[in-house]
């Protein structure tokens, strides 16, 4: 199959099938009103980028730190350039953490205009503080630092080293947060902890 040899048409794709069973839907009945429409296109976009984001700051904190802390100089020069692995995943992390972001603050704006501040839960709001912590990691501290790292920007051997150490904390504080995060962001619509 055509669609599954190039990873850009498996997405279209994707998002084809999904249209293809909402117009089904709709035929049959079912689908979504105009009203429902908005939630629910910016609730999908915030899962999408969500699971990107996620999964990449898991591959990174238990995938590739881990393993190139053995690796040599020269290797690391070649996971580093243009059009690298780690480039790429750098790339859709930090585009995952700030599109993750616009939609939940796009839903928190909704849930805003459904019924005010009595519509967000306190989960809610726990689960959006961290993952704004978190985009702002991504955005502020580990993006710049990872940039040296990596040579988009220039910087000797100590400043990379210096960068690599301020972008892994940054990192692993966002797996820490990660973690009740995702707890909180599920149990606000599926099983209320505060409210």
């Amino acid at each position: 199959m055509n669609i599954l040899q190039d990873h850009k048409r498996t997405i279209m794709a994707g998002f084809v099938l999904t249209a293809i069973l909402i117009g089904i839907a709709s035929a049959t009945g079912g689908g979504l009103s105009s009203d429902q429409l908005f939630g629910a296109v910016a609730r999908w976009g915030h899962l999408l980028a969500g699971v990107t984001w996620i999964g990449l700051l898991y591959y990174f904190n238990f995938v590739q730190v881990p393993s190139l802390g053995g690796v040599s100089a020269d290797t690391k020069a070649d996971l580093f350039k243009e059009g690298s692995i780690v480039r790429r995943a750098l790339f859709w992390f930090r585009f995952a953490a700030m599109f993750t972001v616009l939609f939940g603050l796009l839903l928190l704006m909704g849930l805003w205009k459904q019924g005010g501040a009595a519509a967000i839960s306190t989960d809610i709001m726990i689960g959006a503080t961290f993952g704004i912590i978190m985009w702002v990691n991504v955005a502020f501290i580990i993006w710049p630092n990872q940039k040296k790292v990596i040579g988009i920007v220039k910087a000797s051997a100590d400043e990379k080293a210096a960068a690599g150490k301020k972008a892994l904390m940054a990192s692993r504080i966002n797996t820490l947060l990660s973690i009740p995060m995702l707890f909180f962001m599920a149990s606000s619509a599926h099983f209320p902890i505060f409210n």
